[in-house]
């Protein structure tokens, strides 16, 4: 798997937000949301993952 400068770029901007929701928002229900969405953009990057969930 290889990914262009762009796609790099997305995938920190996309984790960033999520760590900073994670880190500086108190209520344990948004750093569970973030730590989900987190895990579906690392997810989609996985082969054999992408495929279940797309």
């Amino acid at each position: 798997m290889n990914l262009t400068s762009s796609q790099v770029t997305k995938l920190g901007l996309g984790l960033g937000i999520c760590f900073a929701v994670y880190k500086f928002i108190p209520h344990p229900a948004a750093k569970a949301a973030a730590l989900g969405v987190a895990g579906v953009i690392v997810g989609k990057q996985v082969p054999y993952l992408s495929a279940a969930l797309a």
